[in-house]
């Protein structure tokens, strides 16, 4: 009768015991199931956007059937236009070069007038105190002046155009330098005399008062 008294209470013990481990398993595994289900509907969770629907260079004009709406996969950061602003950006033009299935951002489309026939946008990464300070913008007007790098046999200064628009200005972070990427609207012709100015030697713009492109 005593053994079977002490046996009892060593019975129960070892039933808790048992107990406590089925608890705690049911538990991770429903943490387990509601962690993969939660897992299983963010990477479902799809957000339309705005994708190219073809081929267009910098300063084309977008046309409707040049953009289309995607549901795609987004991680946090990933700049995007939504598709609610389709309407928005048809009409503008293109920024940056776009390609069938690009997923456009609010740097890829300005609201810059389209090039005209015979001309070309061409970008340049200037130090502020080459775009007037950066203040510099879409709309202006500016004189392009090329001084040849300090130290060569013929330093000069040349003012290669007198009056060139300003298609676009992007600025860079105060962190990242703070430099300004202007794109110029031009003729071929001085794209290239550009080009070779700016390989040898440094660029400048002058802002024209009174003017707007």
């Amino acid at each position: 009768m005593q053994a079977a008294e002490t046996l009892l209470p060593r019975a129960h013990s070892r039933l808790r015991r048992i107990d406590l481990r089925v608890a705690v398993g049911l538990l991770l595994m429903l943490v387990a199931i509601f962690g993969g289900a939660s897992l299983i509907n963010s990477a479902r969770a799809r957000t339309p956007v705005l994708v190219a629907a073809g081929v267009l260079q910098p300063g084309e004009v977008i046309k409707a059937s040049d953009v289309r709406v995607a549901e795609v996969s987004l991680s946090g950061g990933i700049a995007h236009l939504s598709a609610s602003t389709r309407d928005q950006v048809v009409g503008k033009v293109a920024a940056e070069p776009l390609w069938e299935g690009k997923l456009l951002g609010p740097n890829s489309v300005s609201g810059a007038p389209p090039l005209p026939a015979g001309t070309v946008a061409m970008s340049l990464l200037l130090k502020p105190e080459q775009a007037v300070a950066g203040s510099v913008r879409a709309g202006d007007r500016v004189a392009v002046i090329a001084s040849t790098t300090p130290g060569q046999q013929e330093q000069k200064t040349t003012i290669l155009f007198t009056d060139v628009p300003v298609l676009a200005v992007m600025r860079a972070a105060a962190e990242q330098g703070g430099d300004v990427l202007v794109t110029l609207r031009l003729r071929l012709e001085e794209a290239r005399a550009l080009a070779a100015a700016r390989a040898g030697g440094q660029i400048d713009l002058a802002l024209l008062s009174g003017a707007s492109a």
